[in-house]
């Protein structure tokens, strides 16, 4: 059953997307949104709720504009913003879906993939939530784009058979706390299994640690997509979407929206070995996908640890699946020592990494005080001598 406060905030939502709106959030752009004056003109002549959701919306367009570029000329809710998928990875995405043909976008809350999928398909809008699919039509038309149709309802319960593909972002907090578990989604791993035999033609995203049904992994291809060296998520590819069944991808997103993808099956983890004259820092959506071993074989590099994923190698390989470090020494974890090489190298800019430890870096750097004119990095890591702090110098170009 809806709340008593339900309708009050989808009568506000359909407010903030009129025309009736628009002065309002021209006028704030120009003043104080927090002084006095502007506080007072909005209570008088706005309602609370609306009052509330204009300066919301100024706060939550400014957050925004690290992922969309119409930023403020779009409509966000917290927790809408906060799950959607950025301008560059959904237009990424959106390129698998056949161009013209009509296309389901299930649980699409705010818009981040809808815009997108929009831009290329004849797209219906599918959410449970009213003000979402009131903020997903309006941030459609901000790109330019149009629906198809958009409906209000849950996503198990929309009939597929009619479209030639569909996409989902199953709600992964139904109890308000973040799960990995497909069971524990809405729509649930039984709902999501009914709605492939309606229609196999999806795209599933999921969170990048999910555990994946290994029936899905052998008939799709799964895609770990990364951006600002964080992976975002796990796209599972089925049916006609899907174009290598059986395989995983890496794939970063760089700056400007350029992808840069490696496939591969896993393969098993090759003999560790030494530290060489060069580290190589896999990118997350290599480490997520598993394929940090794949990709070393192809390019004669070797893990320092099994219990680390850096790379080593002898030769400078550039790849922007990897940030490259020149090794100038290696020291054992030890405050004393690593001090003293900082200051022999004259450091005063000091990168921290880490992987395969649990080091509180912020409170390294403390103690090392690099006081120096030069920048360098130090990376903390088992190798197959131990534990060790690493060296390094950033070339000129690297994968970063």
């Amino acid at each position: 059953m809806e709340s008593p406060e339900q309708p009050a905030f989808s009568a506000t939502s359909s407010w903030l997307v009129s025309s009736e709106a628009r002065p309002w959030f021209d006028w704030l752009s120009t003043v104080d949104r927090q002084s006095l004056g502007t506080l007072t003109k909005l209570r008088n002549e706005l309602s609370n709720d609306q009052a509330s959701q204009l300066l919301q919306q100024l706060d939550l367009r400014e957050r925004a504009t690290r992922k969309f570029s119409q930023a403020w000329q779009m409509f966000f809710s917290d927790i809408g913003l906060q799950q959607s998928t950025d301008e560059q990875i959904a237009t990424y995405k959106a390129a698998r879906f056949p161009a013209g043909q009509k296309v389901a976008d299930l649980c699409c809350g705010i818009g981040g993939d809808l815009i997108a999928i929009a831009q290329r398909c004849e797209v219906v809008a599918v959410d449970a939530s009213d003000d979402h699919l009131c903020f997903a039509e309006a941030n459609v038309h901000a790109y330019g784009a149009k629906l198809a149709d958009r409906h209000c309802g849950l996503a198990e319960e929309t009939s597929l058979a009619d479209f030639a593909a569909w996409h989902i972002d199953p709600d992964r907090r139904p109890e308000q706390t973040r799960t990995i578990r497909l069971d524990q989604f809405r729509p649930s791993l039984e709902h999501l299994e009914a709605m492939l035999q309606q229609n196999p033609n999806a795209a599933l995203k999921l969170a990048p640690a999910n555990a994946i049904p290994a029936d899905w992994e052998e008939a799709g291809q799964c895609e770990w997509i990364s951006n600002h060296r964080e992976c975002k998520q796990l796209m599972v590819w089925l049916g006609n979407l899907t174009d290598r069944p059986g395989t995983r991808r890496a794939t970063r997103i760089d700056g400007n929206g350029q992808a840069t993808c490696f496939e591969d099956s896993l393969v098993e983890l090759k003999q560790s070995a030494a530290v060489d004259t060069y580290l190589f820092d896999p990118d997350p959506a290599l480490v997520a996908s598993g394929l940090v071993d794949a990709l070393a074989a192809r390019h004669d590099l070797v893990r320092v640890s099994a219990q680390s994923h850096y790379l080593t190698g002898g030769q400078p390989l550039d790849h922007p699946l990897l940030q490259r470090f020149e090794v100038i020494t290696q020291e054992k974890i030890d405050n004393k020592r690593l001090k003293k090489a900082v200051a022999t190298e004259d450091w005063g800019t000091l990168e921290l990494k880490q992987r395969g430890l649990e080091l509180k870096l912020e409170t390294w750097r403390k103690q090392l005080k690099p006081r120096g004119k030069g920048q360098g990095t130090i990376i903390f890591t088992p190798t197959v001598e131990g534990n060790r702090a690493i060296l390094c110098r950033r070339p000129a170009t690297t994968g970063a």
